[in-house]
C-alpha cells in the first residue's frame, strides 16, 4: 500500500473500499467473539487500536526500509509505503498488549480476527486494483523490455515472462497519473504522451480470489478447536502461501536477493514462524 492516491480528492474510491473493508472486518470479528464468548464491546474498541498501531507502526518502519520505496530504480520512487506484513506485525502487538491488560487470550483473540481480516484484505484488493495501487506485471512482450530483461528493473516489470502474451485475457490497462503509467513512462516502455499504460495482470484481483477461497477453506475450522490460535496460525500461513506466489507477478517490489523481493523473504520467515509455532504450541498456552 501507498501513502497517499490522490493529491486534491478527499474521498477516493480506494478509501471508500477501505470503510467497507474495515467494515466488514468488523461484523465478521464481532460475530466471531460472539462464538468465542467473547464482549462485542473488546472488539469495538480493538479493532481501531490495532488499525491504529499497525499504520502508524508500519509508517515508521518504512523510513527506515529506503530500498522498498523504488519502483523503477532511481527513476521512480515513493516517499511513503505501508508494508501489509509490517501493518499485521504492530497490529499483532497491539492486541496482545490488549489481552494481557483484559485478561483475555491472545489466541482466541488473533482466532477472532485472523479470517475476517483475511476477507477484509480481499475487499480492499479491489479498491487497490480501483487506484493502480499493487500493480500486475506487464502482460505482453515489448521489444524495449526484451533488451532489459536481464535487468532488476526488467525482472521487477516482468519476471516470468512465459505469462505474457497476446492470450492473457485477464490484462488491464491504466491511464495517466496511475503508478503503472508512471513507471513504465520512468523506464521508457512508453512516452509520456501515451494514452494508457502497456497491459498488466490485475494481480490484485488474482489475490483477492485466492483469499476468497483461502476463507470458504479455513472457516470449516471450528474457532478454538482442536485448539486456541490454530485459526489464525493457518490463515497466516495460507496468506505467506499466497503472497509469495502473488509478488512474481506484481511489478511494484524492488528485487531484494536473487529475484525475490523483500515481501518473498516477509512470507519466508513468516512461514517458518508459523510452522514452529504449530509445532511447539500447546492448548494449554495461552
Amino acid at each position: 500500500m501507498y501513502s497517499h492516491f490522490s493529491q486534491t480528492d478527499l474521498v477516493t474510491p480506494y478509501g471508500l473500499v477501505f470503510v467497507v473493508a474495515l467494515t466488514t472486518c468488523w461484523w465478521l470479528t464481532r460475530r466471531n467473539a460472539k462464538t468465542l464468548g467473547i464482549h462485542g464491546s473488546h472488539i469495538d474498541l480493538l479493532l481501531p487500536l490495532a488499525v491504529a498501531a499497525g499504520v502508524g507502526g508500519v509508517a515508521i518502519l518504512s523510513r527506515l526500509i529506503p530500498a522498498d520505496q523504488l519502483l523503477a530504480g532511481e527513476a521512480l520512487q515513493v516517499d511513503v509505503r505501508y508494508r501489509l506484513f509490517g501493518l499485521v506485525v504492530f497490529a499483532a502487538v497491539a492486541i496482545f498488549a490488549y489481552s494481557r491488560l483484559n485478561k483475555l487470550s491472545f489466541r482466541s483473540l488473533m482466532d477472532t480476527f485472523a479470517l475476517p481480516a483475511m476477507i477484509a484484505l480481499a475487499v480492499q484488493r479491489i479498491g487497490c486494483f480501483m487506484a493502480g495501487c499493487c500493480w500486475g506485471d506487464i502482460s505482453v512482450h515489448d521489444t524495449w523490455l526484451t533488451s532489459i530483461a536481464a535487468t532488476d528493473v526488467g525482472l521487477q516489470v516482468q519476471t516470468l515472462p512465459w505469462l505474457a502474451g497476446e492470450w492473457v485475457w485477464t490484462a488491464v490497462h491504466y491511464g495517466p497519473g496511475t503508478f503503472p503509467y508512471e513507471q513504465q513512462v520512468a523506464i521508457g516502455l512508453i512516452s509520456t504522451d501515451a494514452a494508457q499504460s502497456l497491459p498488466v495482470h490485475p494481480v490484485q484481483l488474482y489475490e483477492a480470489a485466492l483469499l476468497v477461497i483461502a476463507y470458504a477453506v479455513l472457516r470449516r475450522v471450528p474457532l478454538g478447536k482442536p485448539r486456541p490460535g490454530l485459526v489464525a496460525v493457518t490463515a497466516a500461513l495460507a496468506y505467506a502461501v499466497i503472497r509469495f506466489a502473488m509478488e512474481y507477478l506484481r511489478a511494484d517490489g524492488a528485487l531484494a536477493v536473487s529475484n525475490l523481493t523483500i515481501t518473498q523473504l516477509q512470507c519466508i520467515v513468516l512461514a517458518v514462524i508459523v510452522l514452529s509455532a504449530l509445532r511447539l504450541s500447546s492448548p494449554r498456552i495461552e
